[in-house]
């Protein structure tokens, strides 16, 4: 199983903001079921920026994504992606890559905080909580 961590999951548990306890948790679950988390090559600049401004600490920023990367494979957006985002015509560019990244990467599920975001996604699109819930049915 193929997982698509979108940007504001990993932002909640490294920045400690609400919700950082259920991205926890998702990692947690992701390990002991052996699924795969990726993250887009696009998130991931966004991902350093964002812990950058908030930090205001480049060493402690590299410190910070070598320790995502320990949880991510990160994926290659492609000249397609960006093509097929493109025509897809969201308000949310960027989500869009995000989506279009994971669909053409064969991704199973997109993870986020934000699902009215991905309201015109094919994949299906959970919360971390509702995804560990699925996840406690995939052990039985």
């Amino acid at each position: 199983m193929k997982l698509l961590i979108d940007t504001n999951v990993i932002l909640d548990m490294v920045l400690k903001r609400s919700g950082y306890d259920i991205s926890m948790e998702l990692f947690r679950k992701v390990r002991e079921t052996g699924a795969g988390a990726y993250i887009t090559a696009s998130s991931v600049t966004d991902i350093f920026y964002i812990i950058r401004k908030e930090t205001h600490d480049i060493s402690r920023t590299y410190v910070i994504m070598e320790n995502i990367f320990q949880l991510v494979s990160v994926l290659s957006v492609t000249e397609k992606d960006i093509r097929d985002a493109f025509g897809q015509k969201w308000k949310d560019f960027e989500d869009c890559v995000q989506y279009m990244t994971g669909k053409n990467s064969n991704m199973d599920y997109i993870i986020t905080v934000n699902g009215k975001d991905y309201a015109d996604a094919m994949l299906p699109v959970m919360t971390p909580a509702v995804w560990i819930e699925k996840a406690a049915f995939i052990e039985e």
